[in-house]
């Protein structure tokens, strides 16, 4: 972008205020969030406990995973049950008490919703399963054998299932196979199937009608495939399963059954939904799900900024991406929302996403915090709704002592498996060297972000009782970073995330305001302007664990900047243009003029 006298000028918007877009959600992973009665598992009545310390922190709606009865093959994701809980987080009334206490503060509810497909024990697939005739056998998608070349019995296509292996597993009572994109456990839905789609949105209204203010829609740009379900492309010619993607995301009836969904159901109760898009969504497919005249979603969960880090997006093959091609993703997104009517969700991880000091940051103990500071003030300073994690208000890094069976992630055994199988095929006279494959398992696997969260540096860090065996292992590296320590401490990553949720929420510019780059190319600084009308901030990152020279461009008038928060000591002094930052120092700045 060339710099002219134009470039950082104040642009002037409509607001568009809607409250979902003036929050911060907290993300509540409820197996290890709080037990509360001490049998080593998250539950309900342990989340009422900690509500205050939510509410304190600066959050305004919290999002629960999956609760649902399930046999928890792929934790609560295979849902047995969509209107009853699985006892082990309590019971409907522990709901309901929940529901009724977050109101009381004034924070909102948002419930996980799984569509794509359901588990194998769900009811309605054990009936599609009787026979070929039964009622419920569309609800599924159920195909005849294809023939091999030697005459053996094949799979209905091609397609490759998300967590490898064929997407079809053989029923021998009715001779058909049924598609899974996850595991066989998890049976696709057939959403062409209008009995479905009904089903679907009777789910919704019942959690609506029982005070439900959001919902989060798992893998929901899946849900419309292919008609017909042909064949992949051959992509790997040794493999008989092909990588299918194209054949099931986004698909042609998508935008129709999201719109439905929000006119019959969701426009009854709530406006703030968000769809997790994994396998690509691009912008533009991106402002379709949520430009606002369209009335489908009001957000979507893309992962373009978090697939950086993997080779071709692929997570379990490591790369050092370079600064500028993150800012290059950030601001196709900020600005492609902003100009069509659309909105961003804002989140550097989750239940499903390592931890992001370890990740994007620097969890030497050195670089923790600070670099922890960093990346939040980075995060809060964009345009869209934020989402945080539980822990990641702490600074919470990756534990690096386990053993692969300390991580019971259904995909981290598989891949793993996958790695243990090449090698000892390419020598079978040892047992191969895992090493390199357990690095990359504690920089991306999953269970990294959902170890129990520490609340204060008693045994087993005040999750549950100390005599008790959690569900999971403890991150116990880490015994010092936990909410007890951190609340005493005034400079803690804690009070830090406090301190910066008040100053957005203080700063309407912070949710509305147009993102214009600043040095979109710099190796180490990120660096950005947020303008809305005659009001701008101006924030600058250092990604760097060294110091790093910034200079603010002459065309922007920092006479009266005024500072707004800092991640360490700043001289009350008159902002300079030429800056040297101190490793991972991150400011925030109002411009006045």
């Amino acid at each position: 972008m060339p710099v002219t006298d134009d470039t950082f000028k104040p642009l002037v918007m409509d607001m568009d205020r809607q409250w979902w877009r003036e929050i911060i959600i907290y993300e509540i992973y409820v197996q290890s969030f709080q037990d509360s009665n001490n049998d080593g598992i998250g539950d309900l009545r342990g989340i009422i406990q900690r509500l205050d310390y939510i509410k304190k922190l600066g959050a305004d709606m919290i999002w629960l995973t999956p609760i649902y009865v399930s046999p928890l093959e792929d934790q609560g994701y295979d849902i047995a049950n969509y209107k009853e809980l699985n006892p082990m987080y309590g019971t409907m009334k522990d709901w309901e008490d929940l529901c009724a206490e977050v109101h009381k503060r004034g924070m909102k509810m948002m419930m996980d919703m799984v569509f794509n497909h359901t588990s194998s024990q769900h009811e309605w697939f054990i009936e599609s399963k009787k026979a070929r005739d039964n009622p419920k056998r569309d609800w599924y998608f159920w195909r005849k054998s294809k023939t091999g070349k030697n005459g053996e019995r094949m799979p209905p296509n091609n397609w490759e299932s998300m967590f490898g292996g064929p997407a079809w597993t053989y029923d021998e009572k009715t001779d058909e196979w049924y598609m899974h994109l996850f595991s066989p456990s998890q049976p696709d839905l057939n959403w062409d199937n209008p009995e479905v789609r009904d089903a679907v949105f009777d789910v919704i209204d019942f959690w609506g009608k029982k005070g439900t203010d959001g919902f989060r829609f798992d893998v929901i740009n899946l849900v419309s495939k292919m008609p017909g379900l042909p064949d992949a492309p051959i992509k790997n010619p040794d493999k008989v399963e092909q990588p299918a993607t194209e054949m099931y995301t986004n698909g042609p009836n998508i935008h129709k059954y999201m719109h439905e969904m929000n006119r019959k159901v969701l426009s009854k109760y709530t406006n703030c939904t968000v769809g997790e898009m994994p396998c690509g969504v691009n912008e533009y497919e991106a402002s379709e799900y949520v430009a606002k005249e369209r009335q489908e979603l009001s957000m979507v969960f893309q992962f373009d900024h978090m697939n950086l880090d993997g080779a071709n997006g692929d997570k379990w093959q490591p790369r050092k991406f370079e600064l500028w091609e993150y800012e290059r993703v950030l601001r196709v997104w900020q600005q492609h929302m902003l100009g069509n009517h659309g909105w961003s969700s804002l989140y550097l991880e989750n239940h499903d996403q390592a931890r992001a000091v370890s990740r994007f940051g620097n969890p030497d103990p050195r670089f923790r915090a600070v670099s922890s500071k960093m990346l939040a003030t980075f995060l809060l300073a964009l345009r869209g709704t934020v989402f945080l994690y539980q822990g990641q208000e702490l600074g919470t890094p990756h534990p690096q002592n386990w053993k692969i069976e300390d991580y019971p992630d259904v995909e981290t055994q598989e891949w793993y498996k996958a790695q243990h199988k090449i090698r000892k095929e390419s020598d079978p006279s040892k047992e191969p060297d895992m090493t390199e494959v357990m690095d990359v398992i504690r920089l991306k696997g999953r269970d990294n972000a959902r170890t129990p969260m520490l609340w204060d540096n008693s045994a087993n860090g005040g999750f549950t009782a100390a005599d008790v065996k959690p569900w999971i292992r403890l991150n116990e590296e880490y015994a010092d970073i936990n909410v007890q320590a951190q609340e005493r401490d005034p400079d803690s990553v804690l009070n830090y995330f406090i301190k910066l949720a008040h100053i957005r929420k203080q700063h309407p510019l912070m949710f509305y305001g147009a993102y214009v780059p600043v040095n979109p190319t710099a190796p180490k600084v990120f660096s950005f302007l947020r303008t809305q009308g005659p009001w701008r901030s101006l924030v600058f990152c250092n990604w760097a664990p060294e110091h790093s020279e910034f200079e603010i461009p002459e065309e922007i008038n920092i006479d009266l900047a005024v500072m707004l928060i800092a991640n360490y000591h700043v001289e009350d002094d008159p902002l300079q243009r030429k800056l040297r930052l101190r490793p991972y120092e991150a400011r925030i700045y109002s411009l006045r003029n």
